[in-house]
């Protein structure tokens, strides 16, 4: 077994985790994704987002883990942009805010719907910081610096209970996993 599929199956084992060995694996890509995204975020010059506005309209407090908090941003700029744009919009917002409960949003009206549980120690996201974090993935989403061609509402409302739900990502796991699997068992 290489040293990199050996690393990446000891993170695995090495912390409790919810689902199975596809899921887990997917939380640990999904956390890389989360950084670097925040990463792009984060280098995008300040005067080049001036053109991008977002406004909260409306904020709801989270109150602990019984009731998320929720926002409501307007996006002008995004007026009569195709849903396409807005499905991605809402996917790398689910990633950059990780514990989102809901996203909806009006394409006609350009506004986009947050309900989400933030920590509540350590990298609490304020709404300025949501607003930003939105705003940032409209810039990025804009320029063509991030793909749109898939997003998980497409997956989730076509694909859910098919074989065709796997992912490439999922599918190459599972054939390493069963490649580690077959490893083992030639050791045993």
């Amino acid at each position: 077994m290489d040293e990199p599929t050996y690393n990446f199956l000891q993170k695995l084992v090495s912390r409790p985790g919810q689902g199975d060995v596809l899921e887990q694996a997917g939380k640990l890509l999904r956390r890389q994704q989360r950084r670097r995204l925040y990463e792009m975020i984060d280098q995008i010059d300040k005067e080049k987002l001036e053109k991008f506005v977002v406004t909260l309209e409306k904020y709801v407090p989270q109150l602990g883990r019984k009731r998320a908090a929720f926002m409501r941003f307007s996006m002008p700029n995004w007026q009569g942009y195709d849903e396409l744009f807005w499905q991605a919009l809402g996917d790398y917002t689910i990633l950059a805010l990780h514990r989102v409960k809901d996203v909806a949003y009006d394409v006609t009206r350009a506004k986009i719907k947050v309900q989400y549980f933030a920590k509540l120690e350590g990298d609490i996201k304020s709404p300025e910081r949501v607003r930003e974090i939105i705003r940032g993935i409209a810039y990025l989403i804009d320029t063509e610096a991030v793909p749109t061609d898939f997003t998980h509402f497409r997956r989730m409302t076509e694909r859910r209970g098919t074989l065709g739900a796997m992912s490439k990502e999922e599918a190459a796991l599972v054939g390493a996993a069963i490649t580690l699997a077959f490893d083992l068992a030639k050791k045993i």
